[in-house]
């Protein structure tokens, strides 16, 4: 890994490099500032008045929605409408052509095109991908007020939607401004802040996989040898990766209503969102863990019917990645010789998601462009890899805690750690993690073993370990 910089960029330089985001408007009554943020950044233009629609949920009303209306009432700003979803939202694209169809009404039925439209999200993340989508498909930009730290979403340039049954993220632009206030955000029901920590520690897979990334892309220099290789981007990493360690140890009690832990978990969300405006990639905020999480998604993971949030399934499938990379790294493998066959490993991919026939094709497309069937190649980037194989071991283990401590800092952090907390088994995330290494031309340490040709051995090592199946 090449040495990079220990600075801890501040917010307003991570600000400074995100593409969309113009202010991130983070402290106490912060709601009452919106009409300064709308005049400063959404009426600057022609020096036209704003008219705002606001989105959000039965839930997001009360905890914010009805002050935002008053906030705008009284400031003289406009209220062109309001929409409150009723029951339980999910992040289903079909949502997307409702609040557009509510923005065409609205934008009709706006005066000689005096006033600017403003749509803004009250709510948490699938309030926020929803308007996020709606609004990029409209031409507007918005105004995004979170009421719960509970993702990194809220500042990504793209909105993750379940589309055509698959969860993808859908290319929009990022908010222009966020308003948020700590109390708000720490009076959310406490699984909201355990899902934003969770999303949160996933950033130490996506770093220790994206380490991995960079030693295959370097071993020719073009990152020929593997699909899916990637070197680190530094301004990205020092903006996700180097804050990591503090903020998760800060942020660890926002669970348990802790204003401060609570405002440290949102400004660090906010930041990796910005490194993903910056890079238009999700390379530096997501590895396999968001893979596994992807898997999961696929299948519906619901509890008593209900989807299982986000960052819980992140923080499952950061157990699962740091387990397995431990036992990756146990020992180095003997150069393996034998080269995999695509008819053995395509019906190894059609058993594995039987039961969602509708994905295959793209799974298949995706496996299939990923897939290493040159031989003298798949031989040499094996050779690289094992001759770089105590540097690799060293640079990622100075990241990676102990699979021990990360399960105690879940546990403190309000968690799930169990598999069936949230209605999943040992077996489950076991076979989970094989499909993890399907569906995503993305290099992760599930490509590392594979192409090593020790990925096998690898889950063997995990269930007798007893990590998960022992």
């Amino acid at each position: 890994m090449k040495e990079i910089s220990s600075k801890i960029p501040s917010v307003s330089e991570c600000l400074a490099a995100a593409d969309d985001t113009r202010c991130m408007l983070l402290k106490e009554d912060a709601l009452g500032g919106i009409p300064e943020v709308l005049k400063a950044y959404y009426c600057e233009n022609g020096g036209k008045e704003c008219a705002a629609f606001c989105f959000s949920d039965k839930n997001t009303f009360k905890a914010a929605g009805k002050t935002v209306e008053g906030v705008l009432a009284s400031a003289g700003i406009k209220l062109a409408g309001s929409f409150v979803f009723e029951g339980g939202i999910h992040a289903d694209y079909e949502h997307v052509g409702t609040i557009k169809n509510e923005l065409e009404k609205a934008q009709k039925n706006a005066s000689g095109g005096q006033s600017v439209l403003v749509p803004i999200a009250v709510g948490a993340g699938t309030i926020n991908d929803l308007v996020k989508r709606a609004s990029g498909e409209s031409g507007l930009p918005y105004l995004c007020v979170p009421t719960a730290a509970s993702v990194d979403g809220y500042t990504a340039y793209g909105s993750a939607l379940l589309h055509e049954g698959f969860k993808q993220t859908m290319s929009c632009k990022a908010p222009l401004a966020l308003v948020a206030d700590p109390k708000i955000l720490a009076d959310a029901p406490a699984y909201l802040s355990s899902s934003g920590f969770g999303d949160l520690a996933g950033k130490i897979i996506a770093g220790t996989d994206w380490i991995i990334a960079d030693c295959v892309f370097e071993l020719d220099g073009k990152g020929e040898l593997a699909p899916g290789t990637a070197a680190i981007d530094s301004t990205a990493w020092m903006m996700v990766q180097n804050p990591l360690k503090a903020n998760i140890a800060s942020s660890v009690n926002a669970a348990k209503g802790d204003r401060a832990a609570v405002n440290v978990l949102f400004e660090a969300l906010g930041v990796t969102g910005f490194a993903l405006q910056y890079m238009k990639d999700s390379r530096s905020v997501s590895g396999c863990e968001h893979m596994l999480s992807h898997v999961w998604e696929m299948e519906n993971l619901c509890v008593n019917g209900v989807p299982v949030t986000h960052g819980h399934k992140v923080a499952m499938g950061t157990l699962a990645a740091a387990a397995f990379t431990e036992c990756l790294f146990t020992e180095k493998p003997p150069l393996s010789k034998k080269i995999p066959d695509w008819a053995g490993q395509e019906k190894t991919i059609r058993d594995a998601f039987c039961g969602v026939k509708q994905l295959l094709p793209a799974i298949l497309e995706t496996a299939r462009s990923k897939f290493i069937c040159d031989g003298a190649k798949l031989i040499k980037l094996r050779e690289g890899i094992l001759d770089s194989w105590d540097t690799l071991k060293n640079d990622i283990f100075e990241r990676l805690p102990p699979f021990k401590e990360l399960y105690a800092l879940f546990c403190e952090a309000g968690c799930p750690v169990m598999p069936e907390t949230i209605n999943l088994t040992n077996r489950r995330v076991l076979e989970s993690t094989v499909k993890a290494q399907m569906i995503r031309k993305r290099f992760t340490v599930l490509d590392m073993a594979f192409e090593l040709g020790v990925f096998d051995s690898v889950i063997k090592k995990m269930e007798s370990k007893g990590y998960f199946g022992g």
